[in-house]
């Protein structure tokens, strides 16, 4: 005998639990922090630079003010040189080192503010063209905000003199400014930033206070505590709610359709298998064809309680289904099918409207009613279909299918829905239409309804409720 050589093959392991994923609550705080803190902070960019904008034409007004006081007391001598009063209304021009300098030139000399002396870089002065303005900032003039103006000075002899008068700030008054306007922005919006995180937190606690009751109510019906979810939730978690007791609703149903399906199925195998053991203990059976019989029946009840079964379970979330079209076809195959006895179907209704149901539980059940408008009628089916009772989700729909046959009574109707009852005993057929288009309509929690038709015979109306 050979034996495989090699190593062990390596034994599977058991699948790992993935790691959960951050929460609701950490995402929306993540991204609303981050989405906030960029926000603030475009706000903020946006303020400081409105701010300096404003410091800067302050400045500028500042700086325009002192030129104009120096312009308000300066006098030229003959030979053209400026002349300024000794003491001047604005006394930072007459302390040294204050940073506010002022000076007036013309083409035969110049004057300067006493604050200038010991200032070892001065800002760059020139003539200006009368009629011209200056403002430049440290970038452009060293260490210095300066403002100029041009003018043009008419001596007694009638000579117009070109002077210049301009006035200069040391930056750090303005720096110092926007500094601590910029401290003062950034602590006030990290601490509106910190408020609204805040506030968000417990805006969020509060709107994911029902995802966890619903996690609360979920883990109460795996516990048995429960039957469905019971609390009112908000509009927005309705749809969830409701498809989710949709679900249970139809796992009792199916189950409860099983359980009875299998007792049937037992009860109904409890003869051919007593049947069976008799003949077994008692050595009766003398060929196999005795005992292939048997089998054949038990084969048939399982069959027919395996379909009943099926026939009995349902869908919650079933596809939207075009009613008219089915409609429409179910009226060809009629028309086709008779097409000796002269049979007229007309179809009515809006082509848009659409039912949360099984196609081939919608074709079964139109077809069955139909059918049976067109055997027991005297040749014309209308079938129409319109929208019923208006849901939060979606309408229901009603669909009405009639003849022009001798009609059915009421009392009449009810026996009608019960399985084997049959309406014409002259005509084939084994009771079943009105019993499974009754047993369908049950599983979506619908209903049949006898109408008076306009077309003078029977009219049965299908009310498939809202959502």
């Amino acid at each position: 005998m050979a034996v495989a050589t090699g190593s062990e093959p390596d034994r599977a392991e058991p699948t790992r639990s993935r790691s959960t994923a951050p929460s609701l609550l950490v995402r929306l705080l993540l991204g609303g922090a981050l989405a906030l803190l960029i926000a603030l902070s475009l706000i903020a960019l946006a303020v400081d630079r409105g701010f300096r904008g404003a410091a800067e034409s302050a400045l500028k007004e500042r700086l325009e003010s002192v030129v104009f006081l120096i312009l308000s007391t300066i006098d030229l001598d003959d030979h053209g040189l400026p002349m300024v009063a000794d003491s001047l209304a604005e006394p930072r021009l007459d302390q040294p080192g204050s940073g506010l300098l002022a000076g007036a030139m013309t083409p035969h000399g110049e004057w300067v503010s006493p604050s200038l002396v010991g200032v070892s870089s001065p800002p760059r002065s020139r003539l200006l063209a009368r009629g011209d303005e200056l403002f430049r900032g440290p970038e452009v003039d060293g260490t210095w905000h300066v403002y100029a103006i041009g003018l043009g000075w008419e001596q007694p002899t009638g000579e117009i003199v070109d002077l210049t008068i301009w006035a200069a700030e040391d930056p750090g008054r303005f720096e110092a400014t926007v500094a601590g306007f910029r401290g003062d922005l950034w602590r006030w919006m990290m601490l509106a930033a910190l408020v609204v995180i805040l506030a968000q937190l417990m805006i969020m606690l509060l709107l994911l206070r029902p995802l966890h009751r619903v996690a609360r109510e979920v883990a109460d019906i795996e516990a048995g505590r429960r039957d469905s979810l019971q609390h009112a939730y908000p509009r927005e978690l309705q749809p969830l709610t409701a498809n989710l007791n949709a679900l249970l609703a139809t796992e009792r149903d199916n189950a409860s359709h099983y359980r009875r399906a299998l007792a049937d199925l037992a009860h109904a195998l409890k003869t051919p298998l007593a049947v069976m053991r008799t003949r077994l203990e008692g050595g009766t059976v003398t060929n196999v064809n005795e005992l292939a019989e048997s089998v054949d029946d038990m084969d048939l009840l399982l069959r027919r309680q395996l379909e009943r079964a099926a026939r009995s379970t349902r869908r919650t979330l079933n596809k939207p289904v075009d009613v008219k079209p089915i409609l429409t076809r179910l009226g060809d195959s009629l028309a086709r099918l008779y097409a000796g006895e002269h049979i007229e179907v007309e179809v009515l209704g809006d082509e848009t409207l659409t039912a949360r149901v099984d196609a081939r539980d919608l074709m079964e059940l139109c077809g069955n009613l139909m059918d049976n408008a067109a055997k027991y009628g005297g040749g014309h089916i209308r079938a129409s279909v319109q929208r019923g009772l208006q849901g939060s989700r979606q309408p229901g729909v009603e669909i009405l299918i009639e003849d022009n046959g001798p009609g059915i009574e009421p009392d009449r109707f009810k026996a009608l829905l019960a399985r084997g009852v049959r309406g014409d005993e002259r005509r084939e057929g084994q009771g079943l239409g009105l019993a499974i288009a009754q047993e369908l309509i049950e599983t979506y929690g619908g209903s049949l309804e006898l109408l008076p038709s306009e077309l003078g015979g029977a009219a049965i109306r299908i009310v498939l409720p809202p959502r």
